[in-house]
């Protein structure tokens, strides 16, 4: 008997330009850390918790288990916590994973089962307002999650809805579809936000959903944010993360065009600039030379 995940309408296929594709079944040190790489662009994503999520066989080659207290934390800017600042201050790392306007959040998963948490996050974007940077103090921005726990504020979904949301200028809107994500087997599932508004799709198929905050097509653009993380306060295993720009910016590319008088100018500036640091440092040097 067909489950009730197959009977809704199919996918329009899109268009748009990946910007960070991570097949999570591979890992690598890196300085200090162990990654994963990000096989679209230069993502890789960092491997945190305790233990470090695990390869294990997935739906495609290898994929990551995560046991609810580990996860994957890719930097899209870091907030500079010293000295002290009225405002944060941010140091931009991948910024092209800032998706503005429409976006495509898509990845594989197979869950035994959910943990006591009201978002067992699949992929989940974040946003740090202050420099303690602490989980706890982080803002949601854009997520493609699993709903549990108790629900909270007059919210209703059944345990293993599939969550979908976007903080934008406008506030803060989810929504979730109205049967759980089946357990023990691979499912894929996606979250879309496009002109029509939020989507959800599992296995291909979009489904019937809930709005259970602010409204399904929300005005505005998403709010940026200082990191994603895959399989937070999860129980899964996830397989070929995909985050898709739906609406990139187009290039002029006259615009890199500076022409041959402006790059004049900018080599002149720069022996300039050489110039004159060279005979500072030479002052420098003079005035700093021991008196015999």
């Amino acid at each position: 008997m067909l489950g009730p995940f197959l009977l809704t309408g199919v996918k329009a296929q899109g268009s748009g330009v990946t910007v960070g594709y991570w097949p999570l079944d591979k890992v690598e040190a890196s300085g200090y850390n162990t990654v994963t790489p990000d096989a679209a662009s230069v993502n890789a994503g960092i491997l945190a918790g305790t233990p470090e999520p695990t390869l294990v066989d997935g739906k495609f080659d290898k994929a990551m288990q995560f046991n609810g207290d580990n996860f994957v934390y890719v930097p899209i800017k870091f907030v500079v916590g010293f000295p002290p600042t009225p405002q944060p201050i941010y140091v931009p790392i991948s910024t092209n994973l800032d998706v503005q306007k429409y976006i495509q959040v898509e990845a594989w998963i197979n869950v035994p089962g959910y943990k006591n948490a009201t978002y067992n996050n699949i992929v989940v974007k974040c946003t740090h307002l202050d420099q303690a940077c602490a989980w706890q103090n982080a803002t949601r921005v854009l997520g493609l999650t699993l709903r549990a726990g108790t629900p909270a504020n007059g919210e209703q979904y059944v345990e293993g809805a599939l969550s979908g949301f976007v903080l934008t200028d406008s506030g803060f809107n989810e929504i979730v579809t109205k049967q759980a994500v089946p357990l023990n087997q691979w499912v894929n599932v996606e979250f879309t936000r496009t002109s029509t508004g939020m989507h959800l799709y599992v296995n291909g198929h979009e489904q019937d959903v809930n709005v259970i905050q602010g409204v399904q097509n929300p005005q505005g653009n998403i709010v940026n944010g200082t990191e994603y993380y895959f399989g937070h306060d999860g129980l899964a295993t996830i397989d070929d993360v995909r985050i898709t720009d739906l609406a990139p910016a187009k290039v002029n590319e006259d615009a890199f065009d500076i022409g041959p008088n402006v790059m004049v100018a900018v080599i002149v500036v720069s022996v300039i600039f050489a110039i004159a640091w060279l005979l500072r440092r030479a002052i420098q040097l003079w005035l700093i030379r021991p008196k015999i």
